[in-house]
């Protein structure tokens, strides 16, 4: 009996120390970058939530990578699962950070409507209904991308939560599953790949300098892809044998850490080194809206949040004052604590 073999090896030896300690130690040198885009005003966006998380649950599983390596039978079924999750979910959410990073730059070539009255003073010029219609067409474009992420992590999901289920039909769906969830991977990064291309050549006002931006990152995921649906065919009557058909020898590991984690690693340190919010024109959330708002609807949105603003803006006064009042009591009562030491 045969059962798929597992991504990266679960034979962890000690050739699997050194990758693993050095990568826990490259994603805890990015991690400090967008803490830092993250607390910097000019480049805060909500889209540098996805790769922070994805470099801390890195630091996680290499860590724990290890530690298992370092002390030789440690392994688990559980660790083992936990790892082929993250290791087949990975590569495909930073997929989907990128397709809306996309999605913000199409949009951007619309002159999209002002999310706040801040961006209404600066406005140019009004959106005509071409504008209209080139942006509800890329905001579809961006969720035939959705459709391609969101049944590729699902696969991934169900074939990971059962991968050691070693029935031989049990084995052999969820080998299916994870190549199908790794060709849906391809596609999906195909598409923006085309994407991409097609925008630098027939948008106009396009960001030429967001384009090859997003051309250098989107490529890198090509690699742990096509390295998935080389390695997911195989079968090993062992998955902790020290063979090639386990994936546990040296080259084996090797090939690992440079097609599959390396590139990775390197997109992450793209979206912390480059200040996407400025390049990408993210602003604070993306484009996430399936429609344009009325102006009715604009003016109400706005009346809200400026009452929201005044009422924190209150709020703090009112601290203030009590501060300013319970200190001014203070000085009162140790004045006359003087004069009276004085009188004495």
């Amino acid at each position: 009996m045969s059962v798929p073999t597992l991504v990266g090896g679960i034979a962890l030896r000690a050739y699997d120390l050194p990758a693993s300690a050095a990568f826990a130690a490259a994603y805890g040198l990015v991690v400090p970058i967008l803490v830092y885009r993250i607390a910097m005003r000019r480049s805060f966006t909500a889209l540098l939530f996805d790769p922070f998380f994805f470099a801390v649950e890195r630091i996680v599983v290499y860590s724990l990578r290890a530690a298992t390596a370092a002390n030789s039978g440690k392994e688990s079924i559980g660790l083992n699962r936990y790892m082929q999750a993250s290791f087949a979910l990975g590569y495909i959410s930073l997929a989907n950070s990128l397709a809306r990073l996309i999605r913000c730059v199409l949009v951007n070539t619309t002159n999209p409507p002002p999310e706040s009255e801040a961006d209404a003073k600066a406005l140019t010029a009004p959106p005509d209904a071409t504008d209209m219609r080139h942006r509800f067409w890329f905001r579809r474009c961006a969720e035939v991308l959705l459709l391609l992420y969101l049944p590729s992590m699902i696969l991934a999901i169900i074939a990971t939560a059962h991968n050691y289920a070693f029935t031989d039909p049990h084995n052999r769906l969820n080998q299916k599953l994870l190549y199908a969830s790794a060709a849906l991977g391809l596609v999906l990064i195909l598409s923006e790949v085309a994407i991409l291309l097609w925008a630098w050549w027939n948008v106009p006002r396009v960001s030429h300098r967001a384009v090859r931006f997003l051309l250098c990152a989107a490529p890198l995921l090509l690699l742990p892809t096509c390295y998935r649906l080389g390695v997911l065919r195989q079968q090993t009557p062992d998955v902790t044998a020290l063979t090639h058909a386990a994936l546990n020898t040296r080259a084996d590991k090797a090939a690992f850490y440079v097609v599959h984690v390396l590139p990775e690693w390197l997109l992450v340190v793209l979206l912390g080194a480059v200040n996407v919010k400025e390049v990408c024109g993210t602003r604070l959330k993306g484009d996430f809206r399936w429609r344009d708002e009325t102006p009715e609807e604009r003016t109400k949105r706005w009346a809200k949040e400026r009452a929201r603003e005044e009422k924190k803006a209150m709020k703090k006064m009112k601290k203030m004052n009590k501060k300013g009042k319970g200190g001014t009591e203070a000085g009162f009562e140790m004045t006359a604590k003087d004069t009276n030491v004085s009188a004495a």
